[in-house]
């Protein structure tokens, strides 16, 4: 039974001392906030939302005056909108590095936390203006026919082009397809 045992015994506690070497070395907590986590907080879906639906006005017969319109969206809106959005995900980086230290000071955690809310409320705002005023640029009929608003985020841009993509890559066999079969009853006759 011994001979089992101190076998056992040793082979846990170096495995148990690979372990937190391992540890060590990546240097990443195993409970609490991450630097991954930090680095990777995400903002601006709104403006992705609002430049969405100016691309899509594009597939309407539009008049040079809804045209000029929507160019002023573009600078009235988009841009305010994208530089709170940055300002949110700074202030946001700024609160969780802040929570990451020891000795952070908990009223400058509120006042870091109302900006954020400030910032993010006036970017739904901005958001909703420029919204209205695309529906009045492009007029009512044509923007019920846009497609409803929805939240894009990166990977649904990828898979949007990857089916561009495949869809670009069936269109020419198909068209070949065509041609052989065209050219096949042509040689028949």
């Amino acid at each position: 039974m011994r001979f089992v045992l101190f076998p056992l015994i040793i082979l846990m506690l170096t495995a148990g001392i690979a372990l937190a070497e391992k540890q060590e070395k990546t240097g990443s907590p195993s409970e609490g906030f991450k630097k991954e986590r930090v680095v990777r907080i995400k903002s601006g879906k709104y403006s992705r939302m609002l430049i969405s639906m100016v691309q899509k006005t594009s597939r309407f017969d539009l008049t040079d005056q809804q045209k000029t319109n929507l160019r002023e969206i573009r600078g009235e809106y988009i841009a305010p909108i994208l530089q709170e959005e940055n300002e949110s995900r700074t202030l946001q980086r700024q609160f969780m590095s802040g929570l990451q230290e020891s000795d952070f000071n908990p009223s400058e955690m509120k006042t870091i936390a109302k900006k954020i809310d400030k910032a993010n409320a006036k970017i739904a705002d901005m958001f909703i203006d420029g919204i209205a005023a695309l529906r009045e640029a492009v007029g009512t009929e044509n923007y019920a026919k846009l497609s409803p608003v929805t939240t894009i985020d990166r990977n649904t841009l990828i898979k949007l082009k990857e089916e561009k993509i495949a869809k670009g890559q069936k269109q020419p066999a198909k068209q070949d397809v065509k041609k052989e079969s065209e050219s096949k009853s042509n040689n028949s006759e």
